[in-house]
């Protein structure tokens, strides 16, 4: 993992473990890598992976089991969702607004740019 100075370790490992709820490629009700494991594949302190399990336990994602470690709860996946979409929306969306407005950019252009006029370009160059 390569990991970013511009936010917390701890952090990155919250963010890769919910990609990795959304991708299906952590199944609900399974068990999620042990800490030591974790922190052996992503080359972090065991007690980083740990802060980090432990923000995704006190989100409902995970959750302890005796003898077993950490279980991937039912309703993860809507869970880690959820919560990325919050990050978004305060922290991504004003920073982006933000930088239109420093830029003089607006929302006409911006949807000038989008995935839809790329779409219709490439329909109307069809034609």
């Amino acid at each position: 993992m390569d990991f970013k100075a511009d936010k917390p370790i701890y952090q990155q490992v919250v963010d890769l473990c919910r990609q990795l709820i959304i991708s299906g490629e952590w199944s609900e009700g399974a068990r999620v890598p042990s800490v030591r494991e974790m922190g052996a594949k992503l080359a972090v302190n065991p007690h980083t992976v740990l802060k980090a399990y432990d923000e995704l336990q006190a989100r409902g994602l995970i959750e302890p089991r005796r003898g077993l470690g950490f279980i991937l709860c039912d309703n993860a996946r809507a869970g880690a969702i959820q919560a990325m979409r919050e990050e978004f929306l305060a922290t991504d969306v004003p920073a982006f607004f933000a930088k239109m407005r420093t830029l003089g950019l607006s929302p006409a252009d911006i949807l000038a740019h989008g995935p839809e006029a790329s779409e219709t370009d490439s329909k109307v160059s069809a034609i």
